[in-house]
């Protein structure tokens, strides 16, 4: 569908696919596409506030939604602390972002990274702060510059909130291979459920294309069957996992080891941030 096209839908209504009233729709995919019926997210809820309140860079699918909903209470209840802050999502409409390549569709959303200072102490970061293989990060002269670490505990328990989430359908979490590496190190030696663990070893993943993705999650969503009957796209693998029967039945067939890594190596979207 041409950008013209998903305009004319956007502010008309006018699109060729029968959608029901009311339903949100990721037409496209998540670096060319658009959004339909977006739900927004509020500026703040149990466990977690936007990173730029106010800003209309908060709409997404239902589902993304009260994912990172489920997934942010379930930490502040079981962990406590300073809560998740949520950076963008998709725009009311969907489409080019100035901040982004992705997040058109209404699947994705970036998640900073919980933190603690030195003492263990979480804090609530002022800023977008990278971290290092050694989980250490410094924020910026203008929003502080304290010495921070990475929150092994409260940020693996994010991640297997939502690989775990039945309902989410996570497809990729993007982040460093450091982050990764120190999130499986930390799962291995705490994580009970060794499903969550097989999950977060073939869900997280650095951009083969784009930044390094060590200051924050950017977490996407799949299609869905439902969505892709209205005209979501999906680019990547259909996860083992996933119990809707009709989801694998879809000419997305379930990658092997072999064609996985070939589609890492070779064709993994650039979500740039």
């Amino acid at each position: 569908m041409r950008p013209l096209r998903w305009l004319l839908c956007s502010l008309l209504g006018a699109c060729t696919t029968a959608v029901p009233p009311g339903t949100s729709v990721s037409h496209g995919d998540s670096a060319n596409g658009w959004l339909q019926g977006g739900v927004p997210l509020p500026d703040r809820g149990p466990g977690f506030v936007r990173a730029r309140p106010g800003e209309s860079t908060r709409y997404g699918i239902p589902r993304l939604i009260t994912a990172l909903e489920r997934a942010a209470a379930v930490v502040h209840r079981r962990l406590g602390g300073a809560p998740l802050r949520v950076g963008d999502l998709s725009a009311p409409f969907g489409g080019r972002h100035p901040r982004h390549r992705s997040h058109r569709s209404g699947r994705d959303m970036d998640l900073i990274f919980y933190a603690t200072d030195l003492d263990g102490r979480s804090v609530e970061g002022r800023g977008w702060v990278a971290y290092d293989r050694f989980g250490v990060g410094v924020e910026p002269l203008e929003q502080g510059g304290r010495v921070l670490r990475f929150d092994e505990a409260r940020n693996w328990e994010l991640v297997r909130t939502l690989l775990l989430d039945e309902e989410a359908q996570v497809q990729w979490i993007f982040a460093s291979r450091g982050v990764k590496a120190r999130l499986l190190r930390y799962a291995a030696e705490h994580e009970p459920n060794p499903e969550a663990l097989f999950r977060a070893a073939w869900a997280i993943h650095q951009p083969t294309r784009g930044r390094a993705h060590d200051d924050h999650f950017h977490v996407r969503v799949a299609c869905g069957p439902t969505q892709r009957a209205l005209g979501c796209n999906d680019r990547g693998p259909v996860w083992s996992w996933w119990r809707d029967a009709a989801l694998k039945r879809d000419r997305y067939a379930p990658l092997n080891d072999a064609g996985l890594l070939a589609f890492l190596l070779e064709g993994t979207p650039d979500p740039n941030r």
